[in-house]
């Protein structure tokens, strides 16, 4: 299957799981509208685009679309990497393949590709392990840090790392409310990976939000704090296989605020 071609797969299955709404924020008036625009921008056949559109269509239920054969390998694996993201996260990456962004971005193009193979084997793709042997102990360390220190912040500590808040732990007192994402590294030095949920919320809260950096984790663990990262950071948006939207922040970005 040809590049564009495998690109075209993942603004079908867009538009066919947030139909109208798919319509509505890529800025088209109607379907037909929105195939020519997307044929043209990525040079394939005006029907390929709605055939594709159709091949999703039975998972989401406005069309009827094309229920009566089993989905091909290529649209099984799209379907599953992009199941667990919301609207936003998606048209972001449609909208990088429209404008033509992510062909310059190698590293993102690949594997999107990957994943659209119809060879691929879906069992071998992996994600980023959010929580780790390093991520569980840096937790740990930093639960009992707060018990004996109450900081950064004081208050109550409470544990809300398996609600998918956007961070671990939220920490409560009569006067004030604030959120600490946990990263741990093994050594002294390494980046940081945000999901998008976790950058998304750093955004949203500045200065309520702290990122608590526990290093050497396996040795002599030392901590640190980063308040409001979104404003004194500046990652890198990556796209990694299963798709899951990260934020990577190098060492040398993270050294600079320590300098």
């Amino acid at each position: 299957m040809e590049i564009n071609h495998k690109l075209t797969l993942y603004v079908a299955y867009y538009l066919a799981r947030f139909d109208k709404v798919a319509l509505k924020n890529l800025g088209y008036k109607n379907w037909e509208s929105s195939f020519l625009d997307i044929s043209t921008k990525l040079d394939v056949k005006k029907h390929s685009v709605r055939n594709w559109r159709d091949e999703f269509d039975p998972l989401f239920g406005y069309r009827a679309g094309w229920y009566q054969r089993p989905m091909s390998p290529s649209r099984t694996n799209v379907a599953l990497a992009l199941e667990n993201l919301d609207e936003p996260e998606i048209r972001a990456i449609v909208e990088d393949i429209l404008s033509g962004k992510i062909q310059s971005d190698t590293e993102n193009l690949n594997h999107l590709l990957s994943i659209a193979d119809e060879n691929s084997d879906k069992d071998k793709n992996s994600s980023f392990i959010l929580r780790g042997p390093t991520g569980k102990k840096a937790e740990q360390f930093f639960i009992e840090y707060h018990r004996i220190n109450n900081s950064p912040i004081e208050g109550e500590l409470i544990d809300t790392r398996d609600m998918g808040c956007g961070y671990d732990f939220e920490i409560k007192s009569e006067s004030n409310q604030h959120f600490i994402e946990v990263k741990g590294l093994a050594s002294n030095i390494g980046g940081l990976l945000f999901t998008n949920k976790e950058w998304e919320t750093a955004k949203q809260e500045r200065t309520k939000y702290t990122v608590c950096l526990v290093s050497n984790i396996n040795d002599s663990a030392e901590i640190s704090f980063i308040n409001d990262p979104f404003s004194k950071l500046n990652p890198r948006k990556n796209i990694i296989q299963t798709v899951q939207v990260q934020w990577s922040v190098s060492n040398n970005e993270f050294n600079k605020i320590n300098d």
